[in-house]
């Protein structure tokens, strides 16, 4: 057991020479062109995440008489489904939304399509934990058509 000790420590030192300092980031490539994490901060949260799903709305295939599809019906413009996750940071911003209100989020929710569309709350979860931040998780969408 101990030849076993002593073999993984022959390694570390070449280890150490092809790696360099263990455990240090090096980005590779231009950075300029790569996003990592959250672009904006949300205002009365601590953003953890930030989710939108473009989808079109309305995306049927029409059958022929055979039963193959043969025409598609699909709408010329994204809806969104919207998700915000974070930890409380105040009372406004996400934490002052409402039903029925025009939301507005500080981060993209049109990186397809044009963003057309009204975006409505459609339900907020909060969570509290003995050992844990109190946080909140926001579900929001917009359908084009709506003004």
């Amino acid at each position: 057991m101990i030849k076993n000790i002593l073999s993984y420590f022959r390694y570390l030192p070449h280890a150490k020479k092809r790696y360099g300092v263990m455990g240090a980031l090096t980005i590779v490539g231009t950075p300029a062109a790569v996003q990592r994490g959250i672009e904006l901060g949300e205002t009365g949260i601590v953003c953890r995440r930030v989710a939108v799903r473009y989808f079109a709305e309305v995306n049927d295939r029409l059958e022929g008489i055979t039963g193959e599809a043969t025409l598609r019906a699909i709408s010329a413009k994204f809806s969104r489904d919207i998700t915000v996750e974070g930890e409380v940071a105040g009372a406004t911003g996400i934490m002052a939304f409402n039903l029925a209100v025009a939301l507005t989020f500080a981060n993209d929710m049109a990186t397809f399509g044009d963003g057309t569309g009204k975006i409505l709350l459609d339900e907020a979860t909060e969570t509290q934990e003995r050992s844990g931040w109190r946080s909140v998780s926001v579900r929001a969408s917009s359908n084009p058509m709506l003004p």
